[in-house]
């Protein structure tokens, strides 16, 4: 096992990993390597995680899926692409509720750091709303939440942009009862 990255305040991801650690570089482009490399670092670790206990079974819940993708239903406001092509480092801070019966014909995806074609070809990739439906058949889980919803996952090193859409998906996901979410992060 690797050594906890968050006590040594010169630990940089990529400075290489560690035995035993991964390397969260691995696989980007050199450009993007040397941008995120540069501009950021391990900040403090978060102690004081909120937790809610699970109060029901998976088969008597009601479960909604948040993903990272940029995806939205066709004919929905896309995700700015535009301001992110002429400002790498940002990404569209907004998000888009997708309806339940989402499917690869409906579903469309916005996103220049992921390869959308696979998303759109199978969206259990980074978006398993068919599979929840699946297993809702099965009785598996109580069942799927009417609305899912996605944001952009590349947002450069202030996440506190977020919060607004981070808040309003809380909110959308009480006022449907939702009782568990499940994140999928690209």
């Amino acid at each position: 096992m690797g050594s906890n990255p968050f006590r040594d305040r010169e630990c940089r991801w990529g400075d290489p990993p560690r035995p035993g650690e991964c390397d969260p570089y691995r696989f980007l482009e050199v450009a993007l390597f040397e941008l995120l490399r540069s501009n950021v670092r391990y900040g403090e670790a978060v102690k004081d995680i909120p937790w809610a206990p699970v109060e029901k079974s998976l088969s008597q819940s009601r479960i909604s899926v948040v993903s990272t993708a940029g995806l939205s239903m066709k004919g929905d406001t896309r995700f700015d692409m535009e301001t992110e092509r002429r400002r790498p480092t940002w990404g569209d801070p907004t998000w888009r509720r997708l309806q339940r019966d989402v499917t690869a014909e409906t579903l469309q995806a916005d996103h220049l750091h992921i390869e959308t074609s696979h998303v759109l070809a199978d969206p259990d990739v980074c978006f398993p709303v068919p599979l929840l439906r699946e297993l809702e058949r099965e009785e598996t889980i109580g069942e799927a939440a009417p609305s899912h919803y996605s944001i952009m996952g590349f947002q450069g090193p202030d996440l506190r942009r977020l919060e607004p859409s981070c808040t309003a998906i809380a909110e959308a996901m009480v006022s449907e009862e939702v009782d568990l979410a499940l994140l999928v992060p690209v």
